[in-house]
């Protein structure tokens, strides 16, 4: 008499998933309303474009300086610990937004510091939920646990941007307060979950900090084919959020309402929702290399377009065009490094890329605000679609990553190329 292993119970039926997903829902929504608006909240408090641009920067500065030591921590500590503290301090300082924008006491130097606190909170802390994923899954389901994550946040931001918005019109101090009740929404759903979510046994022998990074660095870098994504990563990145925000600023600063540039993220997210619902099954079916170069070229040629777009319909075209291979891509590529990655690990390689993947970041919102101030909108796009193109011709030549097979051949092709799931 032979036996089966049974299959896994359908994601919808984990309970703890469930109670995950719902706080990350909360964060997300919260924290999308708050970033689409910031920008304008600072514009509105400073009226000028280039100390908008310089606040973004200060802010993304936070996050990158956050990442590996946040990367570091979720590998030691509790992770559900972790979560609770990333919403609890997150509530805490959008309260503070709140109370500074009420009384008049706004200025750059105060948003300057509450933006990089924030952000560098967010990354200090923010990398346990992401780390948490495998240890709620089984990896035959982390493509589509990855999936429903894409959708999440495509359906968040159709919501995220039109209602920053009219937040931001009826009160410069609503966008924050939607951010508060997020953050809140987050510690409420991650008290409920039951497990620890410890990145290692107990009785595990205690490590050194440079130890702890020094493994995770030589473990990344050994690999080909996370190499050519931090590079392809890097330039795409840049050059995306830096073309979005430069015609995000731009609309602004020409008079466009608030809640018809938000009908822009909302056509956005409404693709990458519509890439979210085929993700799924073409992560299955189609090469992961596939799902890399294919997105990538057709946002590059969106890209190109787009400095030369004559009106709202034209852009809200070129960033349907942009947005439709996102959730493909990112399920793809992020669901076969979550496969590959230790459990013990996931903390810090996730933080290693994400703060090479990210580096640059920093750079786009000053750019395009000293950008448009400086040159005009025309040569600040140019130079983020630039960029972006040369993200794709790096897509181009890099074979490993081209290489990626189906996630149903992601085991085989691991223990081929030497890449280990485990250890």
């Amino acid at each position: 008499m032979t036996t089966t292993a049974s299959a896994p119970q359908p994601l919808r039926r984990n309970a703890e998933y469930r109670r995950w997903l719902l706080g990350d829902v909360c964060l997300e929504l919260g924290t999308g309303i708050g970033t689409f608006a910031f920008p304008l909240v600072t514009y509105a408090v400073t009226g000028s474009l280039g100390a908008t641009g310089l606040v973004g920067m200060i802010q993304g500065i936070g996050g990158l300086v956050g990442m590996v030591p946040g990367g570091l921590l979720a590998d030691r500590f509790g992770r559900r610990r972790l979560r609770l503290l990333a919403g609890s301090t997150g509530t805490l300082l959008q309260a503070v937004l709140i109370v500074v924008l009420m009384a008049g006491w706004g200025s750059v130097l105060v948003l300057a510091t509450i933006a990089i606190l924030d952000r560098f909170r967010a990354g200090l802390l923010g990398a346990a939920s992401d780390a948490m994923l495998k240890q709620l899954v089984p990896p035959a389901q982390l493509p589509r646990a990855v999936s429903v994550n894409q959708g999440r946040d495509a359906a968040v931001e159709m919501i995220a941007g039109p209602l920053g918005g009219v937040l931001f019109g009826l009160a410069v101090a609503f966008p924050p307060l939607a951010q508060l009740l997020g953050n809140l929404g987050s510690v409420l759903a991650t008290w409920r979950m039951r497990g620890r979510y410890l990145p290692r046994a107990v009785e595990a022998a205690s490590t050194r900090v440079r130890d702890d990074l020094r493994e995770a660095v030589v473990w990344a870098l050994s690999q080909r084919v996370r190499v050519q994504l931090l590079a392809v990563a890097t330039l795409v990145n840049l050059g995306s959020n830096g073309l979005l925000l430069t015609v995000l600023l731009h609309l602004t600063a020409s008079g466009v309402p608030a809640g018809r540039i938000g009908l822009l993220n909302t056509v956005l997210a409404g693709s990458i929702l519509l890439g979210a619902v085929l993700a799924p099954r073409l992560v299955e079916k189609v090469p992961t290399g596939v799902l890399v170069t294919g997105p990538i070229l057709i946002m590059a040629a969106a890209a190109a377009f787009l400095p030369f777009a004559p009106g709202m319909l034209a852009i809200a075209a070129a960033y349907a065009v942009m947005g439709i291979g996102i959730a493909p891509l990112n399920a793809g590529t992020q669901g076969f490094l979550l496969h590959i990655t230790p459990v013990a690990m996931q903390g810090r390689i996730g933080a290693l890329m994400g703060t090479i993947a990210m580096g640059f970041m920093p750079l786009a919102p000053a750019a395009a605000g000293w950008g448009l101030d400086l040159v005009g909108p025309l040569p600040t796009m140019l130079l983020f679609s630039g960029i972006l193109v040369a993200g794709a011709l790096v897509v181009l030549l890099g074979r490993d990553l081209r290489r990626v097979p189906a996630a149903a051949r992601w085991e085989s092709y691991a223990r081929a190329e030497g890449l280990s799931s485990e250890g």
